[in-house]
């Protein structure tokens, strides 16, 4: 085992991981970052966020960077209504970009 720190850039603001995570390898280390950022993600849209990124990158006790991932969720809201007598669903409306 080795330890990784996994520090978080949301916009302008670097918050650095003082604390690290002891992980196995590598790829270990690749599926926390996804997993950490999945959940960032996650909770910025239950949070009512609609445009969201953010960066991790992952460095040994070295300080060497070792993985950079960048993640990013833009959300946009139409607001479709079925027509009266229209049975397709909005959603369906969006996917046909089309309306009854």
């Amino acid at each position: 085992m080795a330890m990784f720190f996994f520090h978080l850039t949301e916009g302008d603001e670097v918050i650095p991981d003082t604390e690290g995570l002891d992980r196995a390898d590598l790829a270990a280390v690749e599926k926390e970052a996804v997993a950490g950022a999945s959940a960032l993600v996650a909770e910025a849209v239950q949070n009512g966020e609609t445009d969201y990124w953010g960066r991790l990158d992952v460095e040994n006790v070295s300080g060497e960077r070792l993985l950079s991932l960048t993640f990013a969720c833009s959300i946009h809201i139409d607001n479709v209504r079925a027509q009266p007598g229209c049975t397709e669903s909005p959603r369906a409306h969006r996917q046909a970009d089309r309306l009854c």
